[in-house]
């Protein structure tokens, strides 16, 4: 009898252990996969807010220039700028968005002046950033950001460019 209760107590032991692996191997599952899900939620939080504030920024900045002929296309050194002009005590001034070494720019000086664009303030990064005038107010913005998507927006201004779409 007393060999059946020494292999009944080996029978316990080896039971409790096996249930302790298979905890152990559960738990150290159900870690890995948490931490897989919580890094794709990060990235794509990320992604979300690279793309939204770009966008909220360029729309901000050319709902803040509204104005009849205050919103212009141009071109420098084979840059697209978006030229966004107003009047401070008699002088035009333009804040003037654009990409540049991979950033997007903001440049706000006199009219008169032709700064380079190096001389800007980067403001996020921003891979590539495109103008088109579609109709005399509806501005086509194309842009890849920060995490290489591309995006396009439509913004319809109240007032209207003439036919300054380069």
């Amino acid at each position: 009898m007393k060999k059946q209760t020494g292999l009944h107590h080996m029978i316990d032991i080896l039971f409790v252990l096996s249930l302790f692996c298979v905890f152990a191997v559960s738990s150290v599952l159900l870690i890995l996969f948490g931490a897989d899900i919580y890094k794709k939620t990060v990235q794509q939080m990320d992604s979300n807010y690279t793309s939204r504030t770009s966008i909220a920024y360029i729309t901000e900045k050319i709902r803040q220039s509204d104005t009849e002929n205050a919103i212009n296309i141009v071109s420098q050194d084979g840059t697209q700028i978006l030229m966004l002009t107003n009047i401070i005590n008699g002088i035009p001034y333009a804040t003037s968005l654009y990409e540049y070494d991979g950033y997007l720019y903001e440049l706000f000086a006199r009219t008169d002046l032709e700064l380079p664009l190096d001389a800007g303030q980067p403001v996020m990064e921003l891979h590539s950033l495109t103008f088109s005038l579609l109709e005399p107010n509806i501005l086509e913005i194309t842009f890849t950001d920060a995490t290489n998507e591309d995006q396009i927006i439509y913004v319809s201004m109240h007032s209207r460019m003439e036919g300054n779409n380069e």
